[in-house]
């Protein structure tokens, strides 16, 4: 009898256990607001519907969640300008990143989680540099030094496996200042980022690979075709094997990808498309257009470029896709209530369920990593 009874309670526990291992945090972070100097960063529960006010509420930005999922990055108003903050999803312990620049934007967290990169504006909102803070330290760093590169919204790379693979031959050079091939990647961590140049009397961007000292276009042999484009919202993938990004090469708002294979068009139509986001294993990309003539939610299958609809609604608009740690699940925004909200579906667009429902704005949806507790 005291065997048995002994043996049900490791049971109970063991269970209770298991239990609370598997209570990952199924959570949205999101902004809210009726009017820009109201916007909050908010975090809403999947399970319960319960929205936690997380940010100081006074024109905060989008959030990111750092890939542990115990911290949330955007930018909010500061004392002159905006500036960065994190802060826990509960609302819990806000940190304000002392700035050396008035104006601060859209950060990104490194892979390990210990710095943040954002675009820093000068006084003219024209001098953009992209800055980099250790959250150990509490320093910010310009990336790279050269004062005449014009660089914005930086992203990591979470590893060089797709740089390496564009490895050129010995006939072709891919360097920055003096430092010959790829050796200049190889201190430190790695941004993709957007800069800025002038071309024929016009400012245009190319996508450019950064590190703490140097910076370099990806070089015109790896890209779609040779000339001067437009090229925003680079992306990489999860792994880093592939990069997607928008471009007007081709005429008009196109999403392409650049693998070891080469670059190529995605999307393919002759509306604008845009916002390409990466599934955790990397086989899809959603993204928004125009294709349907309102704007829709639409996911790519990258092997084929076989595209499908997601959430697309008649006399409505659905936009801004995140995935869901498992890459089974989407949230996006949509106005179809009339209000912008939040809605989740299947990454097939099937078992619609909305999210929020107050009368407020919501938008800007990012779901909380796998891994991270309640």
């Amino acid at each position: 009898m005291h065997n048995n009874l002994a043996m049900n309670r490791c049971v109970v526990s063991f269970l209770i256990l298991l239990i609370g291992l598997s209570g990952k945090a199924d959570q949205i972070a999101f902004v809210r607001g009726v009017e820009q100097q109201d916007q909050r960063v908010c975090v809403v529960d999947l399970d319960s519907g319960a929205v936690t006010e997380a940010g100081p509420g006074s024109c905060d930005g989008r959030p990111t969640w750092s890939p542990d999922g115990e911290w949330l990055a955007f930018d909010t108003r500061a004392e002159q300008g905006m500036g960065i903050c994190i802060v826990r999803p509960d609302g819990g312990e806000l940190r304000r990143i002392p700035h050396a620049s008035g104006w601060n934007r859209d950060p990104r967290w490194s892979p390990d989680g210990k710095l943040l990169a954002y675009t820093s504006y000068g006084e003219n909102g024209f001098d953009t540099r992209i800055t980099v803070y250790d959250l150990a330290s509490g320093t910010e760093q310009t990336w790279p030094k050269d004062p005449q590169a014009l660089m914005m919204r930086p992203v990591w790379m979470p590893g060089m496996r797709l740089l390496y693979a564009l490895r050129p031959g010995q006939d072709v050079q891919w360097d920055a200042g003096n430092a010959q091939g790829l050796a200049w990647l190889q201190n430190g961590g790695v941004l993709l980022a957007i800069g800025i140049r002038e071309s024929g009397g016009k400012p245009v961007t190319d996508l450019f690979v950064v590190t703490s000292d140097n910076c370099a276009p990806l070089p015109e042999w790896v890209l779609p075709s040779p000339g001067n484009y437009i090229e925003w919202a680079a992306e990489p993938s999860c792994d880093g094997s592939s990069i997607a990004w928008e471009s007007t090469d081709g005429g008009d708002r196109e999403i392409f990808v650049l693998n070891k294979k080469g670059a190529f068009d995605i999307s393919n139509d002759r509306a604008s498309d845009w916002n390409p986001v990466w599934s955790p294993d990397g086989e899809w990309l959603a993204f928004e257009s125009f294709r349907s003539g309102r704007r829709g939610v639409y996911r790519a299958y990258v092997g084929t470029a076989r595209i499908s609809p997601v959430a697309v609604t008649p006399g409505a608009d659905n936009w801004s896709p995140t995935w869901a740690p498992d890459g089974h699940q989407l949230a996006f925004v949509s106005d179809r209530t009339g209000n912008p909200e939040l809605f989740v579906s299947g990454s097939n667009g099937e078992n619609v369920r909305q999210i929020t429902n107050d009368g407020l704005r919501n938008f800007a949806p990012a779901w909380r990593p796998a891994g991270a507790e309640k």
